[in-house]
């Protein structure tokens, strides 16, 4: 890997949610359906397209190990649900999976797929984000063509997308704003036995919410499936470094999962492109030993 790495594509790129027959549908299908009926749609295409494996990311690979049964996981930025699935399988009947997702519409199509995949026993969805205050605030989401939501992108508002590389990173016309809560996990989540695995993709407010997680990850040091996206954090005043040394000064090394390989491979900050990292800690390397050897 190098710095000239491109992201790699998900799974689901050409055959589920951004395929040409899904975006041509979704603008033929908004304007003629009222949101709770077009949300319904959402959810039954979506809930088909995690069943079936046709959205999907290469770290899911590593749920089997990350977690166990009866463990506790956290997914921040559940969009519609494809980590917090697999999460539910992983960590079985009794363990725990805290989803969060901020955004209404999203929130919404999130709780109908949680019922039509089966995995509302054993996962809380919670509508906040997560970030180093506790509070209302405002979310920038972006429309598409069709006048529907482009959920999975949506973002804090205070990010400022005016700067050099706009027009690799924005693909939309227009946002709509909408307020909603945010929380520090510190403060929100009960006490915790355990927390082996985290995953944030929150379109470059990861840092704030770890922030606001200092507690959390001091004493449970957990597994953090991460997405970095470089030109996300300029948007925020975050420089790569400051994310990454969240972790490693606690003692986390970073690794790249190499889906074709089946092995974790351990970079440094000059290798890191956009896309997904995992951040290991030492007295969580057992495991993953299969993936390091």
């Amino acid at each position: 890997m190098n710095g000239n790495r491109p992201r790699r594509h998900k799974k689901g790129d050409e055959l589920g949610a951004n395929s040409a027959i899904r975006k041509a549908a979704k603008t033929l299908l908004y304007p003629l359906a009222n949101e709770r009926a077009y949300k319904y749609v959402q959810a039954v295409s979506k809930a088909i397209d995690i069943r079936r494996g046709t959205w999907s990311e290469p770290e899911l690979d590593l749920l089997g190990l990350a977690l166990r049964e009866g463990d506790t996981a956290l997914d921040i930025g559940a969009n519609y649900g494809v980590y917090a699935y697999h999460m539910s399988r992983a960590v079985g009947k009794s363990g725990k999976v805290f989803s969060f997702e901020p955004v209404p519409f999203t929130f919404d199509t999130l709780k109908i797929i949680s019922r039509l995949l089966g995995f509302s026993h054993n996962v809380e969805l919670v509508e906040k984000g997560c970030s180093d205050e506790n509070g209302l605030i405002s979310f920038s989401v972006p429309v598409q063509q069709s006048g529907a939501f482009a959920a999975g992108q949506a973002y804090i508002g205070t990010r400022n997308d005016e700067h050099s590389g706009k027009e690799d990173q924005v693909k939309w016309q227009s946002t709509k704003e909408v307020e909603a809560e945010v929380v520090r996990l510190d403060d929100f989540l009960p006490p915790l036995s355990d927390l082996p695995f985290v995953k944030a993709d929150i379109e470059g407010a990861e840092l704030l919410c770890l922030r606001g997680a200092e507690n959390l990850i001091t004493k449970h040091l957990p597994t953090v499936v991460c997405e970095i996206n470089p030109w996300f954090l300029d948007g925020f005043g975050i420089k790569m470094n400051e994310l990454t040394s969240f972790f490693m000064d606690k003692g986390y090394k970073i690794y790249f999962y190499e889906e074709k390989r089946k092995s974790l491979r351990e970079v440094d900050l000059a290798e890191i492109v956009e896309d997904n990292y995992v951040f290991l800690h030492p007295s969580r390397v057992e495991r993953f030993a299969s993936l390091l050897s």
